[in-house]
């Protein structure tokens, strides 16, 4: 509606412009992590014969090649704005396993303090076709920490659907309020974006299968002015 001017960039002290290359360090398969925090990330160290996971390690030291991370830097002209996601303009590619094992973890940082949030990508196609298989002595959790004899402490998964940070799309292919903002920037404030794209462990859809998959990551933000 004129009000709004939401530019992004991958160098605070860069050109902000409408679009950007994003900044990912991956440089191999992706491989299975869990988290809750998105600060300490653990991996599956022994399995029963069964395929049940009992033991873990720390790998938080290993998200730089496990994960898709990256920073990214969003800014507001003219006036403050609430944050969403713009759905039409996200891709994860589309093979149901994937999009069932995946998560979007993302800190939103401004002056103001930091959001953080997990998301589960089930809304971004059609997910009916995955195979789930118990991998754990729990469902619905993930590794929240981890005992000196590497035994798992698990809590409730954190994740919650991405189509709840969407923004609602009006009849004049406007962006507005959708349920949960990602956060507020302020007039010319710079936010950061910090984000990750990994596989959750402990999600019963994160098999072998998804192994022999491709991922891919495609953001996309919208600015809605401040109710």
């Amino acid at each position: 509606d004129g009000d709004i001017c939401l530019l992004i960039a991958t160098d605070p002290e860069a050109e902000f412009k409408t679009e950007t290359q994003l900044p990912q360090s991956v440089s191999g398969d992706l491989e299975p992590v869990s988290t809750v925090d998105l600060v300490h990330f653990y991996r599956a160290s022994t399995q029963t014969r069964q395929g049940i996971s009992v033991l873990f390690q720390d790998a938080t030291n290993e998200v730089d090649t496990a994960t898709i991370h990256g920073t990214l830097y969003l800014k507001s002209l003219k006036d403050g704005c609430q944050v969403y996601f713009n759905k039409s303009g996200m891709d994860f590619g589309n093979d149901p396993q994937m999009l069932a094992s995946l998560r979007l973890g993302m800190r939103f940082t401004t002056v103001s303090g930091a959001t953080e949030h997990v998301f589960s990508l089930n809304d971004m196609g059609d997910v009916s076709g995955a195979t789930a298989i118990t991998t754990t002595a729990q469902t619905s959790v993930v590794v929240g920490s981890v005992n000196t004899d590497g035994s798992p402490n698990y809590v409730a998964d954190p994740a919650i659907p991405i189509s709840e940070c969407f923004a609602v799309i009006d009849s004049q292919r406007l962006p507005r309020s959708g349920r949960l903002s990602l956060g507020t920037i302020n007039a010319d404030e710079i936010a950061i974006v910090e984000y990750w794209l990994y596989l959750e462990g402990c999600d019963e859809n994160c098999i072998n299968a998804v192994q022999e998959k491709e991922a891919g990551i495609r953001l996309s933000f919208a600015g809605v002015t401040r109710d």
